[in-house]
Protein backbone atom coordinates (compact mmCIF):
# COMPACT_ATOMS: atom_id res chain seq x y z
CA UNK A 1 0.00 0.00 0.00
CA UNK A 2 0.62 3.69 0.18
CA UNK A 3 2.80 3.58 3.59
CA UNK A 4 4.56 0.58 2.53
CA UNK A 5 5.72 2.38 -1.00
CA UNK A 6 6.55 5.29 1.44
CA UNK A 7 8.68 3.46 4.04
CA UNK A 8 10.43 1.88 0.34
CA UNK A 9 11.42 4.93 -0.70
CA UNK A 10 13.00 6.06 2.42
CA UNK A 11 14.98 3.53 2.65
CA UNK A 12 15.86 3.80 -0.29
CA UNK A 13 16.97 7.25 0.17
CA UNK A 14 18.67 6.22 3.10
CA UNK A 15 16.54 8.45 5.32
CA UNK A 16 15.78 4.58 7.20
CA UNK A 17 18.09 1.89 7.65
CA UNK A 18 17.92 -1.67 8.28
CA UNK A 19 20.00 -2.88 11.33
CA UNK A 20 19.26 -6.36 11.36
CA UNK A 21 16.03 -8.87 10.15
CA UNK A 22 14.92 -10.32 13.21
CA UNK A 23 12.35 -12.04 11.02
CA UNK A 24 12.14 -13.21 7.13
CA UNK A 25 9.35 -15.28 7.57
CA UNK A 26 7.41 -12.67 9.04
CA UNK A 27 9.16 -9.17 7.77
CA UNK A 28 10.09 -7.91 11.36
CA UNK A 29 13.26 -5.88 10.81
CA UNK A 30 14.57 -3.36 13.46
CA UNK A 31 15.30 -0.23 11.37
CA UNK A 32 16.75 3.20 12.43
CA UNK A 33 16.40 6.99 11.26
CA UNK A 34 19.20 8.98 13.09
CA UNK A 35 20.38 6.65 15.29
CA UNK A 36 16.57 6.12 16.78
CA UNK A 37 16.07 2.28 16.32
CA UNK A 38 12.57 1.07 16.23
CA UNK A 39 11.08 -2.66 15.25
CA UNK A 40 8.76 -2.62 11.60
CA UNK A 41 6.62 -4.95 10.90
CA UNK A 42 6.83 -4.81 7.03
CA UNK A 43 4.02 -5.58 4.42
CA UNK A 44 1.01 -6.10 6.36
CA UNK A 45 -2.42 -3.63 6.02
CA UNK A 46 -3.00 -0.70 7.65
CA UNK A 47 -5.05 -2.09 11.22
CA UNK A 48 -7.94 -0.33 9.08
CA UNK A 49 -8.00 -1.96 6.18
CA UNK A 50 -10.62 -4.31 7.25
CA UNK A 51 -12.43 -1.79 7.82
CA UNK A 52 -12.40 -0.08 4.01
CA UNK A 53 -12.93 -3.84 2.65
CA UNK A 54 -16.54 -3.85 4.93
CA UNK A 55 -15.24 -6.48 7.01
CA UNK A 56 -14.78 -9.42 4.89
CA UNK A 57 -13.75 -12.37 6.62
CA UNK A 58 -11.06 -12.97 5.12
CA UNK A 59 -9.87 -8.96 5.43
CA UNK A 60 -10.93 -9.54 9.48
CA UNK A 61 -8.65 -12.37 9.83
CA UNK A 62 -5.73 -10.64 8.57
CA UNK A 63 -6.55 -7.77 10.63
CA UNK A 64 -6.19 -10.54 13.38
CA UNK A 65 -3.17 -11.76 12.61
CA UNK A 66 -1.45 -8.47 12.40
CA UNK A 67 -2.83 -6.97 15.41
CA UNK A 68 -1.69 -10.61 17.25
CA UNK A 69 1.88 -10.51 15.50
CA UNK A 70 2.12 -6.55 16.65
CA UNK A 71 1.25 -7.32 20.17
CA UNK A 72 3.92 -10.40 19.85
CA UNK A 73 6.38 -7.72 18.77
CA UNK A 74 5.14 -5.62 22.02
CA UNK A 75 6.15 -8.80 24.01
CA UNK A 76 9.42 -9.17 22.44
CA UNK A 77 10.76 -5.39 22.98
CA UNK A 78 10.48 -6.46 26.54
CA UNK A 79 12.11 -9.56 26.62
CA UNK A 80 14.61 -9.43 23.64
CA UNK A 81 14.39 -12.85 22.95
CA UNK A 82 13.59 -15.06 20.13
CA UNK A 83 11.03 -12.91 18.46
CA UNK A 84 8.94 -16.15 16.60
CA UNK A 85 8.17 -17.22 20.44
CA UNK A 86 6.42 -14.03 21.63
CA UNK A 87 4.59 -13.64 17.46
CA UNK A 88 3.73 -17.61 17.78
CA UNK A 89 2.47 -17.20 21.60
CA UNK A 90 0.36 -13.88 20.24
CA UNK A 91 -1.05 -15.63 17.33
CA UNK A 92 -2.42 -18.60 19.30
CA UNK A 93 -4.27 -20.65 17.44
CA UNK A 94 -3.14 -18.81 14.53
CA UNK A 95 0.18 -19.39 14.56
CA UNK A 96 0.55 -22.50 12.44
CA UNK A 97 -1.51 -21.04 9.44
CA UNK A 98 0.48 -18.04 9.77
CA UNK A 99 3.57 -19.68 9.42
CA UNK A 100 2.45 -22.09 6.26
CA UNK A 101 1.35 -18.55 4.63
CA UNK A 102 4.89 -16.85 5.12
CA UNK A 103 6.50 -20.06 4.06
CA UNK A 104 4.11 -20.69 1.04
CA UNK A 105 5.17 -17.10 0.02
CA UNK A 106 8.70 -18.61 -1.30
CA UNK A 107 6.60 -21.12 -3.40
CA UNK A 108 5.01 -17.78 -5.45
CA UNK A 109 7.56 -15.57 -5.01
CA UNK A 110 9.73 -18.44 -7.32
CA UNK A 111 6.89 -18.44 -10.02
CA UNK A 112 6.60 -14.80 -10.46
CA UNK A 113 10.08 -13.86 -10.14
CA UNK A 114 12.33 -17.40 -10.19
CA UNK A 115 13.76 -16.32 -7.33
CA UNK A 116 12.45 -18.50 -4.03
CA UNK A 117 12.72 -15.20 -1.53
CA UNK A 118 9.14 -14.90 -0.24
CA UNK A 119 9.40 -10.97 -0.18
CA UNK A 120 7.14 -9.81 -3.14
CA UNK A 121 7.85 -6.42 -5.25
CA UNK A 122 5.98 -3.30 -3.23
CA UNK A 123 3.41 -3.75 -6.35
CA UNK A 124 2.36 -7.28 -5.23
CA UNK A 125 2.41 -6.88 -1.57
CA UNK A 126 -0.79 -8.02 -1.46
CA UNK A 127 -0.15 -11.53 -2.83
CA UNK A 128 1.25 -11.94 0.97
CA UNK A 129 -2.07 -12.74 1.72
CA UNK A 130 -3.49 -15.17 -1.04
CA UNK A 131 -3.86 -18.66 0.28
CA UNK A 132 -0.88 -20.11 -1.33
CA UNK A 133 -0.23 -22.58 1.79
CA UNK A 134 -3.06 -24.74 0.80
CA UNK A 135 -2.24 -27.49 -2.13
CA UNK A 136 -4.67 -27.03 -4.17
CA UNK A 137 -3.99 -23.30 -4.69
CA UNK A 138 -0.33 -24.34 -5.41
CA UNK A 139 -1.77 -26.69 -7.96
CA UNK A 140 -3.38 -23.94 -9.89
CA UNK A 141 -0.60 -21.41 -9.83
CA UNK A 142 1.63 -24.86 -11.18
CA UNK A 143 -1.32 -25.27 -13.55
CA UNK A 144 -1.41 -21.68 -14.86
CA UNK A 145 2.37 -20.93 -14.60
CA UNK A 146 3.85 -19.66 -17.62
CA UNK A 147 3.06 -17.37 -20.88
CA UNK A 148 2.77 -14.62 -18.11
CA UNK A 149 -1.17 -16.23 -17.73
CA UNK A 150 -0.33 -16.78 -13.71
CA UNK A 151 1.13 -13.19 -13.68
CA UNK A 152 -1.84 -11.74 -15.18
CA UNK A 153 -3.94 -13.53 -12.80
CA UNK A 154 -2.52 -12.48 -9.88
CA UNK A 155 -1.72 -8.99 -10.48
CA UNK A 156 -4.93 -7.80 -12.40
CA UNK A 157 -7.70 -7.84 -10.48
CA UNK A 158 -8.87 -9.77 -7.25
CA UNK A 159 -9.00 -13.45 -8.54
CA UNK A 160 -5.90 -14.04 -6.18
CA UNK A 161 -8.25 -14.39 -2.94
CA UNK A 162 -9.97 -17.28 -4.36
CA UNK A 163 -8.36 -19.38 -7.24
CA UNK A 164 -10.08 -22.53 -6.35
CA UNK A 165 -13.53 -21.21 -7.33
CA UNK A 166 -12.42 -18.61 -10.36
CA UNK A 167 -11.01 -21.65 -11.50
CA UNK A 168 -13.31 -23.21 -14.16
CA UNK A 169 -13.77 -19.56 -15.25
CA UNK A 170 -9.94 -18.78 -16.01
CA UNK A 171 -10.48 -22.11 -18.13
CA UNK A 172 -13.29 -21.37 -20.16
CA UNK A 173 -12.00 -17.49 -20.97
CA UNK A 174 -8.48 -18.89 -21.42
CA UNK A 175 -10.23 -21.63 -24.29
CA UNK A 176 -12.22 -18.63 -25.90
CA UNK A 177 -8.92 -16.07 -25.51
CA UNK A 178 -6.29 -18.42 -26.28
CA UNK A 179 -3.28 -15.81 -26.58
CA UNK A 180 -5.28 -12.38 -25.57
CA UNK A 181 -6.03 -13.83 -22.37
CA UNK A 182 -3.66 -12.07 -20.32
CA UNK A 183 -4.32 -8.52 -22.56
CA UNK A 184 -8.06 -9.26 -21.40
CA UNK A 185 -7.03 -10.18 -17.96
CA UNK A 186 -5.34 -6.35 -17.55
CA UNK A 187 -8.22 -4.63 -18.83
CA UNK A 188 -8.37 -4.91 -22.79
CA UNK A 189 -8.94 -7.40 -25.13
Amino acid sequence: GTCQAAFDKAIELKFVTCESCLSAALDISIMSIGGKRFIVLEHAPHPSWHLMMAREPKAVRIFKETMCTLNGMRLWCAGRNDISAYVDEALGDLAQVTTARATARTFVTELLYGVPTGRFLSKHAHLRHMDAHKPEVQALMTKWHGASVLHSILTCGRLYTDLVSHDPALERWYGELGVKFNTFMCGSV
